[in-house]
C-alpha cells in the first residue's frame, strides 16, 4: 500500500474515532493529510469505502494476532486465558478503535454494524464461540462470548467516569489487571 493510501487510511481512523462516522465528510479526511478533495477521491470512491477500508485495516491487524491464539495446543482454559490476556492488550492500545465501535453503537446505523459485525468480527467471534462450547457446552456460547467482551470493554469504556469513583487504584488501567479480573469472574463460571 502506499504512503498516500496509508496515511489517508489512519488520518480516518482518527477522525471517525473522534467525531463519529457522521461527523466526519471527505473533506475533513483530505485536509487532516493535507490533499486536495479530488485527490482522496482517486484513492477512495466515496466515504463509505474509505471508512470500510480503513476499518478493514485496523481491525485485520488486531484479528491477525488474536485468531492463532484460539488454535494453540494448549488446553481450552489456557487458549481462552491467552485470548483474553491478548485481548485486553489490544483494547488498551487502541483507543482510536475503541472509540470508533462505541460511535458506531450508540449511532446503531444497521448497515455499518452489518459491515463491522459480518466482514470483520464473525470469523473471530466464531472462534471465540467454538472455544466456549469446548468449556461450556450448556451455555449459550453466542451469549457467553458478547458477555466476556463486555467485560474487557467495559473498563475502558469507564475509564473517564471510574478515575472518579471510589477505591481506583492506577493499576486498574493495566490491561494485565483486567484480564485477570475477568478471569476470575470465568474460572468462577467455567471451571477448571
Amino acid at each position: 500500500m502506499n504512503d498516500t493510501k496509508t496515511t489517508i487510511l489512519q488520518a480516518a481512523i482518527r477522525l471517525f474515532s473522534e467525531q463519529g462516522y457522521n461527523g466526519v465528510s471527505m473533506r475533513h479526511i483530505a485536509d487532516a493529510v493535507n490533499i486536495s478533495a479530488p485527490a482522496l477521491y482517486n484513492h477512495f470512491a466515496d466515504k463509505k469505502s474509505l471508512y470500510e477500508a480503513a476499518v478493514s485495516q485496523n481491525f485485520a491487524t488486531k484479528a491477525d494476532l488474536l485468531q492463532p491464539v484460539l488454535q494453540l495446543d494448549v488446553t481450552p482454559h489456557q487458549r481462552l486465558q491467552k485470548f483474553i490476556e491478548l485481548l485486553c492488550l489490544q483494547m488498551s492500545e487502541d483507543a482510536e478503535f475503541r472509540r470508533l465501535i462505541q460511535w458506531e453503537l450508540l449511532n446503531e446505523d444497521q448497515a455499518r454494524l452489518k459491515f463491522l459485525a459480518q466482514d470483520l468480527f464473525a470469523p473471530l467471534f466464531s472462534g471465540m464461540m467454538d472455544l466456549l462450547k469446548a468449556l461450556k457446552p450448556e451455555a449459550d456460547a453466542h451469549l457467553l462470548a458478547i458477555i466476556i467482551i463486555g467485560m474487557i470493554h467495559k473498563p475502558y469504556e469507564m475509564k473517564p467516569l471510574a478515575s472518579f469513583l471510589p477505591g481506583r487504584r492506577p493499576e486498574h488501567e493495566d490491561s494485565a489487571t483486567i484480564s485477570r479480573q475477568v478471569m476470575i469472574i470465568l474460572r468462577s463460571f467455567l471451571g477448571e
